[in-house]
């Protein structure tokens, strides 16, 4: 897909927001398959002309959103690592429930994750847009974290990193997305305690 930070850079403000708010929607309404580019210029209310001189075509709107809210989750672009001297189950309890806690106050954005998750089949790239933009960063930045901590010396760090990540995916998946909450109810709290424990005491190097 085409870099879209370029097009955002040379558009106001005002009108990129405008343009990605009525992308959101007609996303959100007819999913990826069936979202049209005139109904997204008609929610902006924006020149057509303005839209395809920024943003090729729906694919280039639909990476810019993934980018939109990969820049807006701190956690997924931390440019330096905690401090060494807080304990690592500390940090690593706050990192997960941030993850949740985005999740949950932000069903638009849990939506749109539905949308890319269900229709990565037929548009491979869209999942693909999703891992590099937001999966890779997440689980780079924990992989150096558990490869660097002094009081960490996991076995293999970057496995760490993944079954961190992915674990709290799918209690999302099954809690939020398949509407498992009630069959397999588990408090967030017990949840991440239990998690972030079993790795940092079950990956250590012998």
């Amino acid at each position: 897909m085409s870099n879209v930070k370029s097009a955002e850079r040379e558009l106001s403000p005002e009108k990129t927001e405008a343009i990605l708010r009525g992308a959101m929607q007609e996303f959100l309404e007819h999913g990826y398959a069936g979202a049209r580019i005139d109904k997204i210029v008609a929610a902006a209310g924006v020149s057509k002309a303005t839209v395809y001189r920024h943003f090729a075509d729906k694919a280039v709107l639909f990476t810019a959103l993934i980018q939109r809210i990969a820049v807006g989750v701190h956690f997924f672009h931390q440019q330096e690592l905690p401090p060494l001297g807080e304990e690592p189950i500390v940090f690593l309890k706050r990192y997960a429930t941030q993850i949740l806690d985005r999740i949950t106050y932000n069903p638009q954005e849990l939506a749109f994750f539905r949308i890319i998750i269900g229709e990565s089949g037929r548009f491979p790239e869209l999942g693909q847009e999703f891992v590099q933009n937001i999966e890779k960063p997440n689980i780079d930045f924990l992989t150096q974290y558990f490869a660097t901590h002094p009081k960490l010396q996991l076995a293999d760090p970057e496995v760490a990193a993944r079954t961190l990540t992915g674990t709290l995916i799918h209690f999302v998946i099954m809690r939020d997305m398949l509407h498992g909450g009630n069959i397999l109810p588990m408090e967030c709290d017990r949840f991440i305690d239990g998690l972030v424990s079993l790795i940092i005491h079950k990956n250590k190097s012998h």
